[in-house]
């Protein structure tokens, strides 16, 4: 079989194993933002439209990724508030090694109660 012959497999619409890109956004820049965008994509080897597509999703990553650490770290405070309040409330002391236990188990569970918290929300 020669390798001319050979097909594969795609989805339609699929460029080399992913969704193909077929939206356009514009924008409008200053000369000197527009020459700043290109010296930008030339020193990283990319084409304008590559480098403002990554520079775009790269934002957007980070800011995703910052809700994430925020919302973490506010689990994080509520796991521990409730924790405390309801030792608070019964009348018990805690000692400080149960204290620094709740604490190492607030830091060791806040992410997964985030993320929980997460994948319930987008369900």
């Amino acid at each position: 079989m020669a390798i001319l012959e050979v097909e594969t497999a795609r989805r339609k619409g699929a460029v080399r194993g992913r969704e193909s890109r077929n939206q356009t956004l514009t924008t409008k820049l200053t000369q000197a933002e527009s020459a700043a965008v290109e010296a930008a994509s030339e020193a990283e080897g990319k084409a304008i439209g590559e480098w403002l597509r990554d520079a775009a999703l790269q934002t957007l990553r980070q800011q995703s990724d910052a809700a994430e650490v925020v919302l973490t770290e506010v689990v994080g405070l509520r796991l521990f508030l409730n924790n405390i309040l309801k030792s608070m409330n019964t009348g018990e002391r805690l000692t400080p090694e149960e204290f620094a236990a709740l604490l190492e188990n607030v830091k060791r569970h806040k992410g997964e109660v985030a993320r929980d918290l997460l994948q319930n929300r987008q369900k």
